[in-house]
């Protein structure tokens, strides 16, 4: 990696904490070269626009996640406990030290859902990726007969997203302690719910 890389290496893992604190919109190259102690214009000439760089910290954010909660689930053997250990590494992922402010995915969401342009085309296509990849683990549950054969893979993922979706309201903004406990008992009730009894 030359110096020009390792520096806006350094620079992007900044700018993903800095992000998670203050969203992807309070992510200007103005507010970065503040918190880095580098010049505005010196951080233009590595991204060009607000929107590179948001983009930037969504593909490192990618990769983070890919690291702390896709890799270690495909570790794991094919079915339940390939989906267990992706939910539960979903869960730690929202209290990771590389994320101060949690989810870098959740709360852009928020913020860019109903904002078109190319930030909020990528964060879509980010959060499609994911999706695809918890179907996936969802159906190889199924094919290996730990899930009843009818288990609805769209209906089961969107209630898996909604229990990260209830833990992250209640563990970041109401500062719940037991929220995670809660958490992980609806999980399981969800899973008993869509179980092969046989």
């Amino acid at each position: 990696m030359s110096k020009g890389e390792d520096t806006k290496s350094l620079i992007l893992e900044k700018a993903v904490q800095v992000a998670s604190v203050q969203g992807l919109q309070g992510l200007t190259i103005g507010t970065l070269a503040d918190e880095l102690g580098m010049s505005k214009s010196g951080l233009f000439g590595k991204f060009a626009s607000k929107e590179n760089l948001q983009i930037e910290v969504l593909r490192v954010g990618s990769e983070l996640f890919r690291r702390n909660v896709v890799y270690p689930a495909l570790k794991t053997k094919p079915g339940l406990q390939r989906l267990k250990t992706a939910f539960q590494m979903w869960l730690t992922w929202a209290n990771t030290s590389e994320l101060p402010g949690g989810c870098l995915f959740l709360s852009s969401s928020s913020e860019f859902d109903d904002r078109p342009g190319i930030v909020r085309d990528h964060l879509k296509k980010t959060q499609l990726s994911w999706q695809k990849t918890l179907k996936q683990f969802v159906q190889d549950a199924k094919d290996t007969l730990e899930l009843d054969e009818n288990t609805n893979v769209d209906k089961m993922v969107q209630e898996i997203w909604g229990l990260i979706l209830g833990f992250h309201f209640y563990n970041r903004l109401l500062e719940d302690k037991n929220c995670e406990k809660r958490t992980k008992q609806s999980f399981n009730e969800l899973i008993k719910r869509f179980q092969n009894e046989d």
